[in-house]
């Protein structure tokens, strides 16, 4: 049974990728997937991503697979950590 305070966490995904791997070319097609090419309508608008940094990812639990199958659709070396917010 959870009490109070569980019900307040959050689970969130983390995901650290790596785009070493990507030409120059394809680097800025990955972006514009990312952010759009306006900044503001790729997956990270579309799946309500924080960018934590240039290449981390905070994301809800509930769109972890649709983050997952984008990095995996270009190929990207990624790991993933798995917390819990508090809201």
């Amino acid at each position: 049974m959870m009490n109070k305070k569980d019900e307040e966490m959050k689970k969130q995904v983390i995901f650290m990728y790596s785009t070493v791997h990507l030409l120059k070319k394809d680097k800025i097609r990955f972006y514009y997937a990312l952010k759009g090419r306006d900044g503001k309508t790729g997956i990270v608008k579309r799946y309500q991503v924080e960018q934590l940094g240039r290449t981390v990812l905070f994301v809800e639990e509930k769109y972890a697979k649709e983050v997952h199958d984008f990095l995996n659709y270009w190929k990207c070396k990624y790991t993933t950590k798995e917390v819990f917010l508090k809201e």
